[in-house]
């Protein structure tokens, strides 16, 4: 996979963003969403039957803001029938376990639903997120980790590129991130297991790594769920 550096002015990431987050979708996935578009575009005015792109697809796919992939990923999210179920100590551990090893004051075991995060498990979280146990996805810095496979790792999220903007550093005080995307064996990444601090600080492989580790325990109880 090739990787591409693309920068824009801060007027502009503020305008994708905003339309990103409307769309329930990341800023690197509507810039691809858009690329994929144009390329169609151009691949038809040219009349190459080899590289151009079904009409239909992009309907169902990067006009939505609902790629089919997403779509898979969705459907097995709903399978687990984990939404909106109540607190389960196995989650909790885990979770517990994951902010003592960072030394930070927030874990989290989110799943990305169409329009919010719901916690399947909050350490530390504050009021009334904590008896709410879900934020829309304007509050959410985990949509972003789905992108990848690798950590998502903020050190301060005021400034950085990706979240500077996302409510949840005003609503919910979150300043320094690190996220674990919650892949299955199906490839879908339904979730991460993330950890928070209230101030910007570094984040060391080592304590990365610790909750890489992690990440295949929470895995594994969602497996159980998909069984």
């Amino acid at each position: 996979m090739r990787a591409t550096t693309v920068r824009f002015s801060d007027d502009l990431w503020t305008l994708l963003e905003a339309e990103a987050s409307r769309q329930g979708i990341s800023a690197a996935q509507f810039v691809r969403d858009a690329a994929i578009m144009r390329l169609g575009v151009l691949s038809g005015r040219r009349g190459d039957n080899d590289a151009v792109l079904s009409l239909e697809q992009l309907a169902a796919g990067a006009l939505s803001g609902r790629p089919s992939a997403d779509v898979d990923r969705l459907a097995e999210l709903h399978r687990t029938q984990l939404l909106d179920s109540p607190p389960d100590p196995a989650y909790d551990r885990i979770a517990e376990v994951a902010a003592r090893m960072l030394e930070a004051p927030v874990a989290l075991i989110s799943l990305i639903d169409s329009d919010r995060q719901f916690f399947k498990s909050c350490v530390g979280l504050g009021e009334p997120w904590d008896s709410t146990r879900e934020t829309p996805l304007s509050h959410s810095f985990c949509k972003h980790a789905l992108d990848s496979p690798e950590p998502l790792v903020i050190e301060d999220a005021r400034v950085h590129p990706l979240v500077r903007e996302n409510l949840a550093i005003r609503d919910l005080d979150v300043i320094a991130y690190v996220g674990i995307p919650l892949i299955t064996t199906r490839r879908h990444a339904l979730g991460t297991l993330c950890v928070i601090d209230h101030r910007p600080r570094s984040w060391t492989p080592e304590q990365i790594e610790a909750l890489h580790v992690l990440t295949t325990s929470v895995v594994a109880e969602i497996e159980r769920a998909l069984v």
